[in-house]
């Protein structure tokens, strides 16, 4: 039940909010940024025009406004953004990705919004080329499990990919899944790699974690037409804009959606994204999608889709959009830690989201090379493990996007497998927990269990103090800490931000000097910057 049933060939007005820029909206220099700006400032007044601070919700968007914010005062506190290790600038240029020796062919999109909003029949509309019955045939392509087909709702992160040569998107047309796959990579230039999250608040964890461990480079926020804007969509809209993840919003089930719920969802929309400092940028023509793609790296502009997943009503924009967006190099930049930070960053680290048993083959663990590089028969570190160690293993081989490769580099996301290289321990599937990662053979790593890091409290009903403890977010490192200490008084209130030290409760763990990490404990929330290692 759910991604949308039925059509209305007379869809209504077009559903796009096009509010008015805000007064203090700063696009960043960006090669779209102008012409986006003046096309706002030229645009018609929507419905979400008017000015939000004058309603009754001044106050939940006053805590919207500092989640925004929350960021770039973690960055301040932490140090400039600019002390970044040396990446070889010429002439003051700004190098390129692959000049890093960063992957610059592939984008992570991550799909987020409210349940049934319709985001699995979305990537199963763009990876097939096709349209959506109204009845699941879509999301058929995407969802596993059984139990996930029955219910139409996703609950474990799934993850897609799309195919571009040339401008023009690559489809396959193999019958098995595998063999699509194969195909796409074997012909397509660059891919677009689609994360499909849960929308249901019981499995937001899940979503959390595919958000800070599984580094989307973009997050394409799905919202259904008649369904509004939901707290979970919120929700997820504050997280995203907490992690500095740039946006992109679909509105879907455009041609289901009654006209009065259709203006409402506009207006509510609008005034959210202006409130977490987004400019609203509807794309109604294809003239627009070049703008729109060159102008949402700079996480200020947010352009706006209005689609039907199964008219095909605008999804011609999202794909042209789709496959014109590329890397941030911002996004790869790692900050230099201070001589206090307690460590060093590895020169490779890998960390783990996911681990695989094979017939045939034996352990196979997923991740995204967040830095340096390995090849097979690399001996790399794996840990640390329950009790704090490492153990040392050799990469038997790789495969990236499903296909066999030799070599894996920053910002590829691979799956290794693996082989003990101590006689005591066989690895199995229990051996392994959130939060473990590899590292380099020579890297200096070590697990601690206490690390002081700079904290803005998002929002929480009463007040933060010793003793509270919140599950901790870094990564892919999902454990619940205590607050020990804060160093500027006895407690926290929402929009206060200190310096703290959180003890994990059970294990050690690898926390990088800079890493930004997010602290929950029911509909409390909070932002982090680790600034040092303890022990």
């Amino acid at each position: 039940a759910g991604d949308g049933d039925g059509s209305d060939p007379n869809p209504g007005p077009d559903p796009n909010p096009n509010p008015n820029p805000a007064p203090n909206a700063n696009p960043d220099a960006n090669p779209g940024a102008e012409s986006v700006a003046k096309s706002l400032a030229d645009g018609d007044a929507g419905a979400g025009a008017q000015n939000p601070a004058g309603d009754g919700s001044q106050k939940a968007q006053r805590k919207i406004i500092r989640v925004a914010d929350a960021a770039d005062i973690l960055s301040d506190d932490f140090g400039p953004e600019g002390e970044e290790d040396d990446d070889g600038s010429i002439g003051g240029l700004p190098p390129s990705l692959a000049d890093l020796g960063i992957d610059d062919t592939d984008v992570r999109v991550a799909m987020i919004g409210n349940v049934d909003s319709g985001k699995s029949t979305l990537i199963g509309v763009l990876t097939s080329a096709g349209l959506d019955d109204g009845r699941g045939s879509a999301r058929s392509l995407v969802l596993r499990h059984r139990h996930e087909q029955d219910n139409g709702r996703t609950s474990a992160v799934t993850v897609e990919v799309m195919g571009y040569r040339d401008g023009r998107q690559i489809v396959g047309n193999a019958r098995q899944h595998t063999q699509r796959w194969a195909q796409v990579v074997k012909e397509a230039d660059r891919s677009v790699t689609l994360i499909d999250l849960c929308g249901h608040e019981k499995y937001l964890k899940t979503t959390v974690f595919g958000l800070t461990g599984m580094c989307p480079d973009f997050c394409i926020v799905v919202v259904g037409a008649n369904m509004g804007v939901q707290r979970m969509t919120r929700e997820h809209i504050s997280i995203a804009c907490a992690l500095s993840i740039p946006l992109v919003v679909c509105v879907t089930k455009i041609d289901i959606a009654p006209v009065p719920v259709l203006r409402e969802t506009r207006r509510t929309l609008a005034k959210l994204l202006r409130a977490c400092g987004k400019m609203p940028y509807p794309v109604k023509e294809s003239s627009q999608v070049e703008a729109a793609a060159q102008s949402v790296a700079s996480d200020r502009i947010t352009p706006v889709f209005a689609i039907s997943s199964v008219t095909g009503l605008g999804l011609p924009l999202l794909r042209d959009f789709v496959g014109k967006i590329r890397r941030s190099l911002s996004l790869y930049r790692s900050p230099v830690p201070s001589k206090n930070a307690g460590a060093d960053l590895p020169d490779t680290y890998f960390p783990i989201d996911g681990v695989y048993e094979v017939r045939g083959v034996g352990i196979v663990v997923g991740g995204t090379m967040v830095r340096g590089s390995a090849e097979v028969n690399d001996t790399m570190l794996l840990g640390p493990d329950r009790a704090g160690a490492w153990l040392p293993v050799t990469v038997r081989s790789i495969e990236c996007k499903r296909q066999a490769t030799e070599h894996v580099r920053t910002g590829q996301a691979a799956t290794f497998a693996v082989r003990s290289l101590s006689r005591r321990v066989t690895l199995r599937r229990a051996f392994f927990r959130k939060g473990m990662a590899l590292v380099g053979e020579r890297d200096k790593v070590r697990a601690v269990r206490e690390f002081e890091a700079s904290v803005v409290i998002l929002h929480h009903s009463t007040t933060v103090a010793t003793g509270y403890q919140p599950v901790i977010h870094c990564g892919t490192v999902r454990q619940a800490a205590q607050l020990v200490r804060v160093e500027g008084g006895s407690s926290l209130r929402t929009g206060q931000r200190d310096l703290v030290v959180f003890r994990f409760l059970y294990f050690t763990e690898l926390v990088l000097p800079g890493s930004t990490f997010l602290f929950r404990e029911g509909r409390a929330k909070g932002l982090g910057k680790i600034t040092r290692l303890i022990g």
